[in-house]
């Protein structure tokens, strides 16, 4: 027995302290990453907004019936579509109640037209409306 204390370092950290600390490591390892991957930590997330249009199809017109506070309108993608091609509609400042869309002053084409709102930040669909004999 005495041979086997000779060879034993006291100074050395015991095995069952290593795996201790090796096990911490690892289970701190895989918090973080968890948080990581569900958000929790990183890039924070853009939210889709509410906006909600209300058509006028005898004036061929769209107008911004409500809308989220501080929506800017370059975050908005507005796409026209008929037969024949499409063109986008631009708007500068922010998006409020009221603001009104002119198809028969705003964009080029003509005749049966459908009107896409996307948010580009999120890439999400806030409407899709189709108007006749613009």
């Amino acid at each position: 027995m005495k041979t086997h204390r000779k060879i034993l370092d006291k100074k050395a950290v015991s095995a069952v302290i290593g795996v201790i600390i090796m096990v911490a490591i690892t289970i701190a390892m895989a918090a973080v990453a968890y948080a990581y991957f569900t958000g929790m930590i990183g890039e924070s997330k853009t939210e889709t907004p509410v906006i909600s249009f209300t058509p006028d199809i005898s004036e061929k017109l769209i107008q911004v019936a409500s809308a989220d506070v501080d929506i800017k309108w370059i975050d908005i993608n507005i796409t026209v579509t008929n037969a024949t091609g499409h063109a986008y509609i631009l708007k500068s400042g922010l998006i409020s109640a009221g603001n009104v869309i002119d198809l028969m002053i705003d964009q080029p084409l003509r005749g049966k037209v459908t009107v896409i709102f996307t948010h580009v930040p999120t890439n999400s669909l806030l409407g899709t409306y189709t108007i006749d004999n613009v």
